[in-house]
């Protein structure tokens, strides 16, 4: 069975943002800003890995997209 779950950029930076803040990685802009792409691109490969695509809809993208 395939499932896939699309959801939108936004709210998966804002999630990974909280996340990072609230373990006090939420300092530097620039440093945020790759911790965000890293842990996004952790989430996408675990959901796989799962045997579900995780589909990002980047139209209003804020941060860059690894691909």
């Amino acid at each position: 069975m395939n499932r896939k779950i699309i959801i939108k950029t936004d709210d998966l930076n804002k999630e990974i943002s909280s996340f990072l803040t609230e373990v006090g990685a939420g300092v530097l802009m620039s440093w945020n800003i790759e911790a965000l792409i890293r842990v996004r691109n952790a989430v996408i490969e675990a959901y796989e890995k799962m045997g579900i695509t995780l589909e990002i809809d980047d139209c209003l993208q804020s941060i860059p997209s690894p691909n």
